[in-house]
């Protein structure tokens, strides 16, 4: 056999045998179950409402907190405490969307919890109202959304995303073990950066953000228009409901665009500037292209869309106090939810 054949052979061989190794690493079930989910929170028992030290701001300061009385807080879950043994591939992530730019104290616009279950390439996500009326530790019953803002304004950024994970894993009564924060400008950049992504728009939408139409039909947006869909809710008859909707289209559509065989070639750059562009996570590469790839092999009936269940309630708020729009938790319907789809 003449030596380029065998070079030839050889090539082909180890490359071959990377690329299985590769399958065997990143594929969805086995990658996840190879490693030790981390915990970034688990429920706490009861939640204090102790004011914390930014309750010294002046009286007519709209982020001054009412006191109130409470029930003792065990301490809540450290969300840098080690990695717990991996006994199902099953596991939950929470994506965040920042309402501002980079530097600036931010609220939680959007909040999602996927529950994603590798070995059944399923995934149920929930979305959390950002309105979710819930008790937070030093402030009382207030929007879930308040959670990152407080606790960024008294501790920093990290303290923030903490109280923000804390806050959804205490409604839903189950541990999160991933999560993903971005904001206004990182997800125009990621978007744009990918070169736009497709979206299904089944009606003529006005923007508000913007200030511009969408009409219905397949249409292509960039990073501004992105943001601008994400955050439209005046616009549609069941508002915010139909926001949290098309929170899902977005992100199956990032996924279809990062999986594209034209994009493979680019995909670790890509993945390069999207951890570049995410505020935070604790995700690994791996884990990104792990999910990706279960993301892109699912079917319609794979991801079941599911909302927190309640109803509208007008009460006060102890922040801004004065009288503010909620969304009250069913609890029992709740209980029945995560059971069924989260566990």
């Amino acid at each position: 056999m003449k030596r380029w054949k065998i070079y030839g052979l050889t090539v082909v061989v180890f490359a071959g045998a990377g690329l299985g190794l590769l399958y065997r690493y990143l594929e969805p079930v086995r990658h996840f179950e190879m490693k030790a989910l981390p915990v970034v929170a688990a429920p706490s028992v009861a939640v204090s409402t102790e004011l914390p030290s930014h309750s010294k701001l002046p009286p007519n300061d709209p982020t001054v907190v009412e006191n109130s009385t409470a029930s003792p807080a065990l301490p809540a879950a450290n969300p840098l405490q080690a990695a717990s043994p991996n006994k199902s591939t099953a596991f939950n992530a929470l994506v965040l969307g920042l309402d501002s730019t980079s530097g600036q104290t931010a609220r939680s616009d959007v909040i999602l919890l996927a529950h994603v279950v590798p070995a059944e390439k399923k995934v149920n996500l929930v979305s959390v109202p950002r309105d979710t009326r819930v008790p937070l530790p030093g402030i009382g019953l207030t929007k879930i959304n308040h959670a990152h803002f407080v606790a960024e304004m008294d501790g920093g950024k990290e303290a923030g995303t903490e109280a923000a994970i804390q806050a959804v894993s205490d409604l839903l009564q189950i541990p999160v073990h991933y999560y993903v924060k971005t904001n206004f400008s990182g997800f125009i950049t990621f978007i744009d950066t990918i070169g736009g992504i497709d979206v299904d728009i089944p009606k003529d939408m006005w923007l508000s953000m913007t200030r511009k139409p969408l009409e219905a039909g397949s249409r292509h947006l960039d990073g501004l228009t992105a943001l601008a869909f994400v955050r439209e809710r005046y616009s549609l008859e069941d508002g915010d409901f139909g926001r949290q909707a098309d929170h899902m289209k977005v992100m199956r559509a990032v996924v279809q665009k990062l999986l594209a065989p034209e994009k493979l070639t680019e995909l670790p750059g890509l993945l390069k500037q999207a951890k570049k562009e995410l505020v935070d996570t604790n995700l690994t590469d791996s884990d990104i292209i792990s999910l990706a790839w279960l993301f892109k092999g699912m079917k319609g009936q794979d991801i079941q869309y599911m909302q927190i269940p309640g109803k509208s309630v007008v009460a006060t708020d102890p922040l801004v106090r004065s009288p503010l729009w909620y969304w009250e938790p069913d609890k029992e319907r709740l209980k029945e939810l995560v059971r069924e789809n989260l566990q």
